[in-house]
């Protein structure tokens, strides 16, 4: 005889080991892909932006880790990009400009050269919402709004 209690017992242990399992994919913070990369290589970076408030967002800003040369961008219907750039030309940041509802996400395509040396790229960005508040994602691993961070592999061979 089947008792009362397994089918709430079977939910409960499989609802304990999904929000275990896939419980850093609810904290919607942003986001870099792949967060695993080699120095030296071209690698195309995807920013994943999720709307984390009950109210639009309207601007992102990001700084790019230093020593990543970014070069290329992926435009996404209403949205602008404006570069950040330093006093030699090169592209140090740069704010995406738009509209995202509540609930929403945008991901934004960036192709960069990683550094030939160094360990992790970290990424520092902040994002505006309508009623004029802001979330800065530039703190440290396991912060509250923690920088992403990209881990660098050396080359083969090296």
């Amino acid at each position: 005889m089947v008792s009362m209690k397994q089918p709430f017992l079977h939910r409960f242990l499989l609802l304990t080991f999904m929000t275990l399992a896939f419980g850093s994919l609810l904290l919607g913070h942003i986001r870099i892909a792949p967060t695993e990369s080699t120095t030296g290589a071209r690698e195309k970076y995807t920013m994943r932006v999720p709307n984390e408030k009950q109210v639009a967002c309207s601007k992102i800003e990001g700084e790019f880790p230093a020593g990543l040369d970014i070069y290329d961008f992926e435009f996404k219907p209403g949205w602008k990009i404006d570069f950040k750039k330093n006093d030699k030309g090169k592209i140090i940041g740069a704010t995406w400009t738009g509209k995202m509802m509540p609930y929403e996400f945008v991901e934004f395509g960036m192709l960069g050269i990683n550094p030939k040396e160094g360990t992790e790229l970290v990424w520092k960005f902040v994002q505006y919402y309508d009623d004029g508040t802001k979330e800065e994602f530039t703190g440290a691993a396991g912060s509250r709004l923690p920088s992403p961070v990209v881990t660098l592999k050396a080359a083969a061979g090296k």
